[in-house]
Formats: structure tokens, C-alpha cells, sequence
């Protein structure tokens, strides 16, 4: 096995009494038995690509003469840094054969002018066009999703973005596994106030962001595989402008759709990349040998994060929009594709127009202006005193009297009092209706259990047991009221 940029293994050749022509013509014999490509042959080199048997990047081979031994050297195509040991089996297949054929024809004299020939009826099967490229459906390594080559450019560094910009996210202090959704915003989340209020950048920006590890590994693979498939259909910069464009897209849908959600990801652009080979492949615009499986694997994996899309969390309409755009700028692109320019200049149009039209609704519409995450901060501090004020309860059933009575005022009645005035500041501020009904059976709950501590007060202060009766009625309720709470769905 070698590792390298590229990966590559050598060898120097024994002539064994043989003239470097009559090694070139072996050579040559040789490379045609094991049906590889010439790229070019000359009396001092002989260039070759390996077969694509595997449907993954091939080596290329070089094969010297100008020095005293032949050097043969494999070299991993696409820029593979480690090559599972191809490369030196290669040359070890190419010497095997080597002489064998050798072996096989011991009486075969070789003059300049069959050697001549030789070479001539070589090159006439060199392939013609050298600048077509190879469409392949598979990685060869572990590393190949991140490299950029011939055919597979853009998508790699796609990829490495989404990293680079999750790694310094987790530097600064952000959580690997868990971001805060404040985090998130802070980093260029799609976030409804945020968006609206001049940060429009936020719907390119929040396409390179991700809520953790496992929704960073999960988009990142999904983008390699429809890079793989589409980046060599589209070319370079069509990938790149049509994958900005369906994600910016994805992000106006769901500024649009969502009242409260924080939307990051690269999923939304991805889903629109998927929504071009749906039509690409449809029309016959994709290697027809890849059409039946393209087609049951992205089917399967749009219908299943489509039915995923429904769940509590999960950004739906972020892929709609993705998949739609993708499936409309596919339509426009195979229509106009032997006039590829015009094609992407109305893709570009068409973004422009659609974003103009989301933009204005988007300003007009009022659901974006919810205070969630001010709410949510506030709503930690209700937390931290609930505890406290429980906590202070710890005591009743033992320590002195005045211990016990100083912490159901001081403490107890003091923050449950602290969280009524909490929750009333907080159901001002302009919430989705749900929070505000939530803001109720909260501010419910917090004058049961203070009257629940002032009557446990006047228990103990006064010594009397004629206040049991109602407190037993008022922990029923608390009980109810809790219930109720936890069933309320978490926005």
C-alpha cells in the first residue's frame, strides 16, 4: 500500500538482455493483454490508465526508457492519499504478465522497424477525446469524499466547509454533540427576527451550519454521494450555483413556513441537488447503467426524510422547498441543455424572482417577529428559582421552627413569588399562542404551591392542624396542574 498526494508506487525493470525497443514493444503487448488505456506512447515513455473494473478512480502508469532500466510508476488518479495497495499491484500485474509473454514467445526476433510498427499500431487505439471525463459512483477510500479531482471538485470542498465551520464552532465553545439553539443563531441560524432584520445573509449562512456531530456526518455523506452523481453531469460551476441557490431557497421556505423554529443545515440544498438527478435521471441525462438504483436509493431516502420531516424538530419545510427548487431548475436545465449558459441564467433568474416574492411576504408577515429565544433564556431563570423554592421545602418535616418558617418566607414564598412576576413579564413579549396558554397553567401553578407555603406557614407558626384539609385540596390541584404541563408539547 502507498500513501502520497498522489499515492504512488515504483519500480525499476531488469532488462535481462533486452534492447530498450524490444522492451517497449513487450510493454506495449503486455498493457494491450491486460486492456489498459494508452494515453501516449513514444520510444521513451508509454503512459497508460488502468481499467475502471471497480467503478472507482483508476492510476495512471508510466512506463521510462531513458534511463539504464525501464522505470514503471503508478499513480493514484483524483488525488488519493492512500491507494489500499493498488498501485504496487499494478506494477506487479504489469511484470507478472510481463514475462510471461516474454516466456511465451523466446523466438521472436524484434528489429527497429517492428518495434516501429508496434508503437504505430499502438497509438491507433489511444483514445481520441482525453478530456472526457469519467463518471464514477463509488469512493475508493475513507479520504476520497474529501479531495478534490477531475469530475469531483466542487462537492469536496462543499464538504470541507461544512467541517472547517463546525470545527471552529466547537473550538469557540459550542457543543459537539448538542449546539444551544442561541449558539446557533449566533453562528448564522435561519432565525425569523434575525433574518428579517437585515440579516438576510443568514439564508446562505445557516446552509453551513449543523446541530452536532451526527447532523453534520449524516448531510455530509448524503452531499458526497449526490456530488459523485451529478457534479461531472452539471460541471463545476452549474454545481456550485444551482446547490447555492436551492439551498437559499430551502432557507426562504422555511423562514416562511416556521413560526418559531431555528433552521441550520445543509440539507435543504442537498434535497434540491437530489431533485436534479430525480429529473436528470428520468431523462436519460445520467449513465443509463446507474438509472434503476439511482433512482430506488434517492426515492428512498426523500421519501423517508419527507415522512421524518413531520416530526417535532426536524425542518420539513426546508426540504420541500430544496426538492421542489431542484426538481424545477433540473426541468429547465435538461430543456436547455445544449445551451447549458442560458439554462443557468434562467435557474438564476428564476431564484432572484421566487427570493423577491418570498422576501416580500416574509417582511409582511408577522409570525416572524416571535421573541422565542428571549423567552426561552428567561425561561431557564424560572427553572433555577422553582428549585430553589422547592428545595426550601426540604426543611418543613424537620430542623427548628424558626429555621423552617424563615425558609418558607424567605425562600419558598419569595421565588415562587419572583417566578409569578416572571411569567406575567414574559407572556407580553409577542409569543406563538401556545406558549401563551403554556404561560397560564404556569402562572396557575405558581400562586397553588404559594398559597400551598403560606398555608404550611400558618400550620406550623400557629400549631394547628385545621389548615390540612385544604392544603390536601391544593396539592390535588398542583398534581392536575402538572400533568397538564408536561403533556403540553415543548416549542
Amino acid at each position: 500500500m502507498a500513501f502520497g498526494f498522489p499515492a504512488t508506487a515504483s519500480q525499476y525493470i531488469p532488462l535481462n538482455n533486452l534492447s530498450k525497443p524490444q522492451f517497449s514493444y513487450w510493454a506495449i503487448a503486455t498493457v494491450q493483454k491486460l486492456k489498459w488505456d494508452f494515453i501516449s506512447i513514444n520510444e521513451d515513455e508509454i503512459i497508460i490508465e488502468t481499467a475502471n473494473l471497480l467503478n472507482t478512480w483508476t492510476e495512471t502508469i508510466c512506463i521510462t526508457t531513458n534511463e539504464e532500466n525501464p522505470l514503471i510508476t503508478s499513480y493514484s488518479n483524483g488525488n488519493q492519499l492512500y491507494d489500499n495497495g493498488r498501485n504496487q499491484k499494478n506494477i506487479e500485474a504489469f511484470l507478472d504478465l510481463f514475462y510471461e509473454v516474454i516466456k511465451d514467445n523466446p523466438l521472436l526476433e524484434l528489429d527497429e522497424n517492428s518495434v516501429i510498427n508496434g508503437i504505430n499500431s499502438a497509438q491507433t487505439g489511444i483514445r481520441q477525446d482525453l478530456t472526457t471525463e469519467k463518471k464514477v459512483t463509488r469512493f475508493y477510500s475513507f479520504l476520497s469524499p474529501f479531495i478534490p479531482t477531475k469530475g469531483y471538485f466542487i462537492t469536496p470542498i462543499l464538504i470541507n466547509s461544512n467541517i472547517l465551520i463546525f470545527i471552529v464552532m466547537c473550538v469557540s465553545g459550542v457543543s459537539f454533540f448538542t449546539p444551544e439553539i442561541q449558539d446557533i443563531i449566533d453562528w448564522g441560524g435561519n432565525y425569523g427576527p434575525s433574518t428579517t432584520d437585515g440579516g438576510w445573509w443568514r439564508l446562505l449562512s445557516a446552509c453551513f451550519l449543523h446541530y452536532g456531530i451526527l447532523h453534520l456526518v449524516m448531510n455530509c455523506y448524503a452531499l458526497a454521494y449526490v456530488g459523485l452523481l451529478l457534479e461531472s453531469y452539471l460541471k463545476k460551476r452549474d454545481f456550485l450555483l444551482t446547490y447555492l441557490f436551492c439551498g437559499i431557497l430551502a432557507s426562504f421556505t422555511s423562514l416562511y413556513w416556521n413560526t418559531n423554529m431555528v433552521s441550520a443545515g445543509a440539507s435543504g440544498a442537498i434535497f434540491g441537488m437530489f431533485g436534479i438527478v430525480l429529473v436528470a435521471t428520468a431523462c436519460n441525462k445520467i449513465d443509463k447503467t446507474t438509472k434503476i438504483p439511482l433512482l430506488i436509493t434517492i426515492g428512498s431516502f426523500i421519501l423517508l426524510n419527507i415522512a421524518g420531516s413531520f416530526k417535532e424538530g426536524v425542518d420539513g419545510a426546508a426540504h420541500v422547498g430544496g426538492l421542489v427548487s431542484g426538481l424545477l431548475f433540473g426541468i429547465i436545465l435538461v430543456l436547455l441543455s445544449k445551451k447549458r449558459t442560458i439554462g443557468i441564467l434562467i435557474v438564476t433568474l428564476v431564484t432572484l424572482c421566487t427570493s423577491f416574492t418570498l422576501y416580500s411576504l416574509c417582511k409582511k408577515s408577522k409570525i416572524y417577529i416571535y421573541q422565542i429565544v428571549e423567552y426561552q433564556t428567561k425561561m431557564q431563570d424560572f427553572v433555577d428559582m422553582e428549585k430553589m423554592a422547592l428545595e426550601s421545602f426540604d426543611l418543613y418535616l424537620g430542623g427548628d421552627k424558626a429555621t423552617i418558617l424563615s425558609n418558607l418566607k424567605d425562600r419558598g414564598i419569595y421565588y415562587w413569588d419572583e417566578n409569578i412576576a416572571l411569567i406575567t413579564t414574559l407572556d407580553k413579549l409577542y409569543l406563538p399562542e401556545e406558549i401563551h396558554t403554556q404561560n397560564e397553567n404556569l402562572l396557575e401553578y405558581c400562586k397553588l404551591r404559594k398559597k400551598y407555603y403560606e398555608l404550611a406557614y400558618k400550620r406550623l407558626n400557629e400549631n394547628s392542624s385545621e389548615y390540612i384539609p385544604e392544603m390536601d385540596e391544593i396539592e390535588q390541584k398542583i398534581n392536575a396542574i402538572v400533568i397538564v404541563i408536561k403533556k403540553t408539547p415543548k416549542k
